[in-house]
């Protein structure tokens, strides 16, 4: 049985297809191929199926082989209809949305049973769900409802400061310790969270309507808007001036989303007795938050989905269909995340011949990109197959040295174009991690989803990958796991003794990761960086 799951119906349209036979998985996410950062899926033929015949050709099967179609929303939307001309024999079920969620972290993970915490703005009624895994069963243990959404006031947060809408959390993120959190005993006080992990909100945290979700507007003002924010300080208009009292905002929504998050987590937990959590649902891209709650030791192990959010949902409709529709025992494991398409050389020297940029062959890539990366290059870095989620993980990678202070703004400015404020991640060697930061032994630190503190000596060795309150965002990579990444960090270790590289998406501001040679050569052409790697060809700018 082949089972395709269908996700991201309002926003980062996206699809999984699992065949139980063969037991083997893919994924794709449409932004990918169409170019458009969350895509939002039209009425087009083209672009509904891109994704599916991709997932089609990885596990080598036709369109006409799909069973089941499995939307991760059980609301009403149009977008659904759009399918069934294209799968006449296809049977179509809903999975609700936050059980998508949880479907895809917990049996992403390698846990026998779990704690599962999904928060996000909303979703088929519902902002946060807590619930059970075990074995191949997603028991719920409570639901909150979406107008008391956690994660919507911090998408509000972010709009009222002028940083952007749905996917500008990080933002805020960035920013918040550049600030205190003097408005935070404000926060508390409009927020309630039972014994069994329901959150009510204030009315004054409320925005006056949910409507606009449903056509995915998420710049909507009146949905964005609500008095408390108002009653802290202006809305911020993009472009104005940072001033204090905006960072003061961020951190204070920043502190109150970890409290609320590690008020579910006891809450959760007095149910379950579980020491494993698994976090999920777009709030789960918060590595501070994630960090936070490794760090309070309510748990031995702690699994952070790396597509946590709607880019996730598909694998998670399609994974509850099978296991808990259908009994079907588990099979799958997120153990990597280079499940986007893998290019040839072949199709690496067509793109250079198109480019016209000068361009050589290298018998050592390695050795040779780290002898750039010291000499103080950024260098785009293109190799094997492209990640699933919002993290480059060395495989569609802007790449530079962690030693230099200046490259944070440098690469911040001209060649990512984006806020000061913002940091870079670390991606570091598993054998040397503990000789930097300090790690948590039973969480998975594989995929930048959690962020851990920076000793303090160390971290003046590499200015650039640690933030301003002294954490990072780390990524452990281990030769079994990262294929042509680990030998790149260990040319650059052999060289300078340092065992890690500053990493960063391999894109623009606004526009997705790269894909394809043709859009790496692209991004190059039209940003600040020094030198691109495809493979083993190294291109520079005449």
């Amino acid at each position: 049985m082949k089972i395709l799951g269908v996700g991201g119906l309002m926003h980062d349209y996206n699809c999984a297809l699992v065949d139980l036979d063969a037991k083997s998985v893919a994924m794709c996410e449409a932004e990918r191929l169409s170019r458009r950062k969350h895509h939002i899926l039209r009425e087009d033929p083209r672009e509904i199926l891109a994704p599916v015949r991709y997932c089609c050709e990885r596990l080598g099967c036709s369109m006409n082989d799909i069973d089941v179609i499995a939307f991760a929303h059980t609301d009403f939307f149009q977008s659904k209809d759009w399918f069934k001309p294209f799968f006449p024999a296809a049977k179509f079920v809903d999975v609700d949305h936050h059980l998508s969620h949880c479907a895809a972290g917990f049996y992403a993970s390698e846990f026998a049973d779990a704690l599962i915490l999904s928060m996000d703005a909303f979703g088929d009624g519902t902002s946060t769900l807590l619930a059970e895994g075990r074995g191949n069963r997603i028991n719920q243990i409570s639901r909150s409802r979406d107008i008391d959404s956690i994660g919507l006031e911090y998408l509000r947060c972010t709009h009222h400061l002028g940083l952007g809408t749905y996917g500008a959390e990080g933002k805020t993120q960035g920013l918040a310790p550049y600030g205190k959190p003097r408005f935070l005993e404000a926060y508390r006080n409009e927020i309630r969270i039972s014994n069994d992990g329901v959150v009510e909100i204030s009315p004054r945290l409320r925005g006056e309507s949910n409507e606009f979700a449903m056509a995915g507007n998420y710049a909507e003002a009146v949905f964005l808007n609500n008095d408390f924010l108002n009653g802290l300080c202006p809305r911020r208009v993009p472009g104005e001036e940072l001033l204090q009292i905006h960072k003061d905002v961020a951190a204070s929504a920043q502190k109150m989303l970890e409290e609320a998050a590690l008020e579910l987590c006891r809450a959760g937990l007095r149910r379950t007795r579980s020491r494993r959590l698994v976090l999920t649902g777009g709030v789960a891209l918060n590595s501070s938050m994630n960090g936070f709650l490794a760090r309070q030791n309510l748990f031995a192990e702690i699994f952070a989905l790396p597509m946590a959010s709607d880019r996730g949902t598909a694998l998670g409709a399609a994974l509850y269909y099978a296991h808990d529709v259908l009994g079907e025992p588990r099979f799958f494991r997120l153990d990597h995340v280079y499940y986007g398409n893998e290019y040839s050389d072949a199709q690496i020297e067509s793109a250079i011949r198109q480019s016209n940029l000068s361009a050589r062959k290298c018998d050592d890539i390695f050795s040779e990109t780290a002898r750039l990366i010291d000499l103080g290059g950024v260098i785009g870095w293109f190799q094997g197959a492209s990640e699933v989620g919002a993290r480059a993980l060395g495989h569609r990678s802007i790449v530079a040295d962690p030693r230099r202070a200046s490259m944070k703004s440098r690469v911040n400015d001209r060649v990512k174009h984006r806020e000061w404020f913002r940091p870079f991640a670390p991606s570091v060697l598993e054998s040397h991690a503990d000789d930097y930061f300090t790690t948590f032994p039973g969480v998975d630190l594989s995929a930048m989803t959690v962020t851990v503190r920076a000793l303090p000596e160390p971290a003046q060795r590499v200015p650039a990958v640690v933030h301003v309150d002294e954490t990072a965002r780390i990524q452990v990579v281990r030769a079994s796991q990262n294929g042509r990444w680990n030998p790149l960090l260990q040319s650059f270790h052999a060289l300078t003794g340092i065992p890690m590289l500053l990493n960063t998406s391999f894109n623009d501001n606004d526009e997705p990761i790269v894909e394809s040679p043709v859009d790496a050569i692209r991004t190059f052409v039209n940003t600040d960086m020094d030198t691109v790697v495809l493979g083993d060809y190294l291109l520079e700018k005449k």
